[in-house]
């Protein structure tokens, strides 16, 4: 109950109960004094009208003259009754009034009781007593004034309620304000917003809470700060090379060891290795200081040239002269012109003058058919066979196969056209109840002419190229909606960048969710972790419009980028999916456990449930278990498998 309606109540009750107490106290009073008034106003009719017919009486007419003198008196109306007995009892005059008045209520007369005495005289026909008058007053008019009186109080009491009630609103009013705005607060510390109450109350003892919620906020955006700074700091000590700031070879590893699982959502790709061609040489001729610029300045061409290129290209220094570029969903065209483009950029930053090359580059595709170290053998061959190329870099090998841009285009129209395509799901597993959470979607599409499944690695890149990724993801998010009505099983549906990017495909599912919404609560939509930092309005804004329908917003690959904490403050979404590429191996790798926990730590400061993927043996799980990670998936728990309703 609010405050204002506890006081108000309270104030009401204390006024009917002094009412109450005024009304008994008054009645009690007035009804005392009049009665007293009455009684003396009946014995003096009594006595002067006694004396008046007297004579009368034993006159052979005198007993009509008695009664008109009776009837001028009563006729007054101040008179419950006047009686003319004889000295037998028998009745000579009799005059009565009613006991009730017209304009004071029945219940009320009932109720204050006004009883006046009844007076009486004796009458004398000289020394022979003739015979008794009686007289009562009539109890209208001290009913009159108690009513008046009763009413008067009423509104006075009343007008003083409602008085009191508003200035009662205006002091709570004043009261709660600053009470208001410490909830206020509270709720923003809770959801990471750390600004200042700039309000000093009234009232002196809750100016104390506001300086504590003050300092309270204080304290929890330094405790952030910190937590965020020892995330950041744990990921450079493990994953990031000192000089140049790119991943280092452990990081390498464990994102090529991510991209080869034999997940449902495998790419495929180009590592580009590119060696240093006179590091050795400045090293020994200029010194370990001119070695280090000579790579830093080589890093930084690397990063302001990838900078142009898509989201998925990744950096890493593995060697001393080593440098790795994965480039995911690309073309060998696309890949060839990243490679001249490179070239181009490094034949400026040499320290040597002599025109010779200042990078080498090896470059092999990669998928999830092949090897680690298969991989790496390939791009170290391409590597060798660089340095005898003049435009400085190599393939390891030429693509068995590659479909044209007109050839995928209509492939891809075909399977739009056909709107078909086997749903697969996979439980992300709640290791509490050891049952689902939800289950996450993945669509296999078929080739229209031979009936086979298209490897997703490379419709992927195809559909990215062709733009047509968001008219895809609305074909799957229709299937998986025509499937979910008659299932009670809550499903996960992944959202490509491309899509959430587009406006017309988030207006397109925002409408077909509004179409549903008895579905919106058991559908999970997945949201990469890179959307955050490139696409972050667009991501913040689309996801809380999900939120709002009711749906709930996964964040994937959480721990790829830091930056996106920003993003994931902003949305506070239900669940974030630790990236596969942390929690392969993380059983072995005490600084990769180390970072993932320090994730696992903010990712709660959020209030938000943390999902490991790609878990693929016990001791994964255990290790992710000991870390207190709930929620889990991977072909450790089940492969997926279709969806069958």
């Amino acid at each position: 109950m609010k405050l204002s309606t506890q006081l108000s109540t309270s104030l009401l009750v204390f006024l009917i109960f002094v009412f109450a107490g005024s009304f008994v106290i008054n009645v009690k009073l007035t009804r005392e004094y009049v009665n007293e008034q009455l009684a003396t106003h009946a014995q003096d009719t009594a006595t002067s009208l006694g004396l008046s017919i007297t004579p009368y009486l034993a006159e052979p007419n005198g007993m009509a003259i008695a009664e008109t003198m009776v009837n001028a008196i009563f006729d007054r109306g101040f008179y419950q009754y006047i009686t003319v007995t004889d000295m037998e009892g028998n009745m000579l005059i009799e005059r009565r009034n009613p006991n009730t008045v017209s304009t004071v209520p029945k219940w009320f007369t009932e109720i204050v009781n006004v009883n006046p005495p009844s007076e009486k005289t004796e009458l004398n026909d000289g020394w022979t007593l003739a015979g008794e008058l009686m007289v009562q007053s009539h109890p209208g008019l001290a009913n009159e004034t108690l009513w008046e009186s009763v009413k008067q109080s009423a509104f006075m009491f009343f007008a003083a309620f409602v008085l009191a009630y508003i200035v009662l609103i205006f002091i709570i009013s004043a009261i709660t304000k600053p009470l208001s705005t410490v909830v206020a607060k509270i709720n923003d510390i809770q959801n990471q917003k750390f600004s200042q109450i700039n309000y000093t109350p009234f009232t002196k003892e809750l100016s104390f809470i506001t300086t504590a919620v003050n300092k309270l906020s204080l304290s929890v955006e330094a405790m952030f700060k910190e937590l965020t700074q020892k995330v950041e700091h744990f990921k450079a000590q493990a994953y990031e090379d000192s000089l140049t700031g790119f991943s280092n070879r452990s990081a390498f590893t464990r994102h090529m060891n991510a991209l080869l699982s034999s997940t449902v959502n495998s790419d495929e790709g180009y590592i580009i290795i590119a060696r240093l061609a006179h590091l050795n040489t400045i090293n020994t001729t200029l010194g370990a200081q001119e070695g280090d610029v000579y790579v830093s300045e080589v890093a930084a061409a690397l990063r302001k040239t990838t900078n142009d290129f898509p989201e998925k290209s990744f950096l890493f220094r593995v060697s001393g002269a080593d440098f790795v570029i994965i480039t995911e969903a690309i073309s060998q065209d696309e890949c060839e012109r990243r490679l001249q483009l490179l070239s181009d950029t490094f034949n400026n930053v040499t320290p040597l003058k002599d025109g010779s090359k200042t990078v080498w580059m090896g470059v092999t595709k990669f998928n999830d058919e092949q090897s680690f170290s298969q991989i790496m053998e390939n791009a170290d061959s391409a590597l060798m066979a660089a340095t005898k190329q003049e435009s400085g870099w190599q393939f390891a090998s030429k693509l068995t196969f590659i479909h044209s841009n007109t050839a995928w285009r209509e492939r891809l129209n075909n399977v739009l056209e056909l709107k078909y395509a086997d749903i697969l799901i996979q439980p992300i597993m709640n290791l509490q109840d050891n049952s689902p959470s939800y289950f996450e979607a993945f669509a296999r599409f078929k080739d229209k002419d031979t009936g086979s499944i298209i490897p997703m690695s490379q419709l992927i890149p195809a559909s990215e190229r062709l733009n047509l990724i968001p008219e895809v993801d609305k074909l799957v998010v229709s299937l998986v909606l025509q499937k979910l009505s008659g299932t009670p099983r809550n499903i996960a549906i992944n959202i490509a960048n491309a899509s959430l990017a587009n406006q017309n495909f988030r207006d397109w599912l925002v409408d077909s969710l509004g179409q549903h919404p008895e579905l919106c609560e058991k559908l999970v939509f997945e949201i990469e972790d890179s959307a955050l930092i490139h696409h972050k309005e667009q991501a913040i804004s689309f996801a809380k419009a999900l939120i709002g329908m009711k749906c709930r917003v996964t964040i994937e690959h959480f721990g790829d980028n830091l930056a996106s904490l920003a993003g994931l403050r902003a949305i506070q979404p239900h669940f974030v999916k630790i990236s596969g590429k942390l929690t392969k191996g993380i059983h072995t790798d005490n600084d990769n456990l180390l970072f993932v926990s320090s994730l696992l730590s903010v990712a709660r400061s959020l209030h938000i449930s943390v999902i490991a993927e790609l878990v693929e043996n016990e001791a994964e799980s255990v290790a992710l278990s000991a870390a207190d990670v709930q929620f889990q998936q991977g072909y450790y728990f089940a492969k997926p498998t279709l969806w069958q309703i």
